[in-house]
């Protein structure tokens, strides 16, 4: 029975590899095209643009390993049935179930190599590129913001900023409400501006105008400073970023951390960065359900074994990644929970599956 796995392994894994190959290069060509124009008109060395375009493999090896899975142990179960091989496995004892199990198996390390390799290859490659990238073409920070609204954790004051610029680590036009421990209004603070100072861990804020409501009093003083501390304002910069994109690379601990911070203080962010941290991870069980598909449905075809396998290798990845979209864009509203984002998609491509088994028997 070893040589038996070892053979479904050897030849599932080889046109698996193949098919990756294939993919990778046609996905980085796509790229390397699509910026050539920009390359070109900014006289960008060589080297230059393959450091770039090299870095960017580990995110198109991650997208093309779940379909050339699918392909790969599609191609295969077909041949066997094809090659009338199931007959024999079946009239010899062995199931179809025993079968499909060292694929399963293969699926489950793929997908825990697919983690490993997102963490600690792709994620830098990815933060690199697009550090060499805003280096080479003169981009600003991708990490500023406009229109924040965060909320301290103690619920003592809600800050709004027009905008936040990381390269200086600025707020501009901010608007500071104080709230008491019944959830009432104390105060208004305005400000023209605020800057972050490291050292002391605090924002200084300039040109201000302070307004406060006394205690058991209805009218409202007024005062001016031109610039103006205060020491309840200390909420880091990094949570007045823009990262939309950013916690899909920042290490897994921070990026958790954060997530749960930002729960308090913008609950209206909170959905879509809940929902990219959860593409993230639960991405990696891509492998793992793309083969238990290729297990599942069934195989008639005698003929044309290649291009039917690339067919329906085709259909199922569209399904499957149209309905991620959509599932994805909704968890990005609220609409539904960030896990279910990318569980309801895996539920809907192993029913077809199923479904499409039962028909055809």
């Amino acid at each position: 029975m070893k040589v038996f796995d070892r053979y479904i392994i050897h030849s599932v894994t080889f046109v698996a590899c193949m098919a990756l190959i294939l993919c990778t290069l046609m996905l980085v060509s796509v790229d390397l095209f699509a910026n050539l124009d920009s390359y070109l008109t900014g006289d960008i060395p060589a080297l230059t643009i393959a450091k770039i375009t090299l870095l960017g493999v580990p995110e198109s090896m991650l997208f093309a390993l779940g379909p050339s899975l699918l392909f790969s142990a599609s191609f295969f179960l077909s041949q066997v049935q094809a090659n009338n091989e199931l007959i024999c496995l079946l009239g010899s004892g062995i199931s179809y179930r025993r079968l499909v199990t060292p694929i399963l198996i293969l699926g489950l390390l793929f997908s825990a190599g697919q983690f490993a390799f997102s963490e600690y290859v792709h994620i830098p490659a990815t933060q690199l590129r697009e550090r060499s990238r805003d280096e080479l073409f003169g981009l600003r920070s991708t990490y500023d913001n406009r229109n924040i609204t965060l909320t301290d954790p103690a619920r003592s004051y809600v800050v709004h900023a027009k905008q936040y610029r990381d390269e200086e680590r600025r707020l501009s036009q901010v608007m500071l409400v104080f709230l008491d421990e019944n959830g009432s209004l104390t105060g208004r603070l305005d400000a023209a501006f605020a800057y972050w100072e490291e050292e002391r861990g605090i924002w200084r804020l300039e040109r201000v105008r302070n307004q406060s409501i006394p205690p058991g009093n209805l009218t409202v003083s007024t005062t001016e400073y031109q610039t103006l501390y205060v020491d309840e304002f200390t909420l880091e910069p990094a949570y007045f970023r823009n990262l939309s994109s950013d916690i899909k690379t920042m290490e897994l601990s921070a990026a958790l951390r954060y997530l749960q911070r930002i729960r308090i203080l913008d609950p209206l962010r909170h959905p879509g960065l809940a929902t990219d941290l959860a593409q993230r991870l639960l991405g990696n069980l891509n492998p793992l359900i793309m083969l238990f598909i290729a297990c599942t449905i069934s195989y008639r075809y005698k003929k044309n074994i290649l291009l039917f396998s690339i067919i329906t290798s085709l259909g199922i990845a569209v399904i499957y990644y149209v309905v991620q979209m959509v599932t994805l864009i909704m968890a990005r509203q609220g609409v539904i929970p960030a896990v279910w984002g990318m569980v309801i998609p895996m539920i809907v491509i192993v029913c077809i599956a199923l479904a499409e088994r039962v028909v055809v028997r």
